[in-house]
């Protein structure tokens, strides 16, 4: 009977061996993967600062207005441009009529007007 316990003991602790080795591997590669991870972390947190400094080097407002200027032929807005919104009715072009065929006094409209 004790043959059978001191057995069943020395089963016991290879078993619990065996549970704690894997365990302790399967902690290991976990902590070698957060590395992995907090090793891409810091790289995209460098590429994200060297992305803002680009941005800011290619938002800059005079190489903007270089650029407008150069590339689209833009030029600023000068104080004549500039109106209130009850003056803009009077610097519109007129409305061209709905149907240019009923006010308009061309024979070949009329014509065509006719032949529908």
């Amino acid at each position: 009977m004790l043959k059978i316990l001191n057995a069943l003991l020395v089963v016991g602790v290879l078993v619990a061996g065996f549970v704690i080795y894997s365990l302790e591997h399967r902690t290991r590669g976990a902590e070698r993967r957060i590395a992995q991870i907090n090793d891409q972390l810091a790289q995209e947190r460098e590429n994200m600062q060297l992305l803002n400094v680009e941005w800011a080097n290619l938002t800059r407002p005079g190489r903007l207005a270089r650029l407008a200027r150069k590339e689209l032929g833009l030029r600023p807005a000068h104080v004549l441009q500039i109106v209130m919104p009850d003056e803009v009715d009077g610097r519109l072009a007129e409305r061209p009529p709905e149907n240019p065929a009923e006010q308009s006094s061309d024979p070949l409209a009329a014509m065509l007007k006719g032949l529908q």
